[in-house]
């Protein structure tokens, strides 16, 4: 388990003092995959590189599987030496947006570099090499230099190098955002292939929501150097808090897309009366008929204009827009009844007629 408490880091400029890391405090299990989210400049890199010690927190505890990297005494900050904190970073491993490999080294060199002074003999170190590069896929890339490689296979060298220590935490900052779409997800599928495979717990520093939406387990949102919204990935998508969360989901999200259409009255607004709502729908009670129950049940008509399902972590996420017509008293034991049956019900999102 990672444990990070009321961590603070400014950097202290020429000019001025940068607040970067404003009292932190973060719990990551073992085996997860955990997102940290923010704009340019929230802090979340920053915060990431104090759980190895690339930058020195000016104050809060840091524990890394079950070893205390930071923490205070006698009222004050104490820290790993420089000596003790590299058996620490023998099982935490890295990697970035830009690779940073070796140019003049192959692939095979790349990924031996960090086995050099591990005290195994050559043919122990070729072994090792060649497992980790079947392990992310590029055993025929072995004698290949990085300029030779696409950008994805560059940062599956990264990985393979980032792995040669068998750490049990991998720190991802912005490791996808120089790729492609289609080489960001295959980057991603091996990331959520090594958590399984190796247990390996996560950290994953990105701006992007759809990253944190297609592999993470938990995310913690930063802005202006603060955690200001954490929980499972499912209920930040379901019930984003923050305007900045909300921000983020929206970037992004399908079903934001039916929030912007049914915010524009032109489009679907309800004239000829009836109640125009937002249903939305979560895990189990996406799959039920809800929609022609409540229609036989309390006799009314339920005419869907939008409808869109996202799937967050394996788990369906489902949104409608709908005009309800019929009995007032009816319409509301309608409504009532997608409450009690898990419904979130979004009430009068367009007055009548669109106004």
């Amino acid at each position: 388990m990672i444990v990070l408490q009321n961590v603070n880091k400014t950097y202290r400029l020429k000019d001025a003092h940068v607040e970067a890391i404003k009292d932190v405090s973060l719990q990551i299990r073992d085996g997860d995959i955990f997102g940290v989210i923010g704009y340019s400049g929230a802090g979340k890199s920053s915060l990431v590189r104090c759980i190895n010690l690339l930058e020195v927190p000016d104050s809060g505890s840091i524990s890394v599987n079950g070893t205390d990297v930071t923490w205070s005494e006698g009222g004050k900050f104490k820290r790993l030496s420089n000596h003790e904190m590299k058996k620490v970073r023998k099982k935490i491993g890295m990697i970035f947006q830009h690779f940073n490999l070796l140019d003049r080294s192959t692939v095979f060199g790349n990924v031996a570099y960090p086995l050099a002074y591990s005290g195994l003999a050559k043919e122990e170190i070729r072994s090792r090499v060649f497992e980790l590069l079947e392990l992310v896929g590029l055993t025929d890339k072995a004698a290949a230099y990085p300029s030779q490689l696409s950008g994805g296979q560059k940062q599956r060298v990264a990985i393979a190098r980032a792995l040669a220590n068998n750490p049990r935490v991998l720190l991802s900052d912005e490791a996808t955002s120089a790729l492609d779409p289609e080489a960001t997800e295959s980057i991603l599928s091996l990331l959520k292939e090594l958590n399984k495979k190796l247990n390996l717990t996560i950290i994953l520093i990105t701006h992007e929501m759809s990253v944190i939406k297609s592999i993470c387990h938990k995310v913690a949102v930063m802005e202006n150097g603060r955690v200001v919204e954490e929980g499972d990935v499912y209920t930040i998508f379901a019930s984003p808090v923050q305007a900045i969360t909300k921000k983020f989901i929206a970037s992004q999200s399908s079903l934001s897309k039916i929030d912007m259409l049914a915010s524009g009255g032109a489009l679907i607004g309800t004239q000829g009366g009836g109640a125009l709502v937002k249903l939305q729908f979560e895990k189990d009670a996406v799959g039920d008929a809800l929609i022609s129950e409540v229609s036989r049940k309390f006799g009314v008509n339920l005419n869907i204009v939008l409808a869109n399902v996202d799937i967050i972590h394996g788990e369906p996420l489902g949104a409608i827009i709908a005009v309800i017509k019929g009995d007032v008293q009816n319409v509301a034991a309608a409504l009532s009844y997608f409450r009690s049956k898990n419904v979130k019900v979004f009430e009068n999102i367009i007055h009548d007629g669109g106004k």
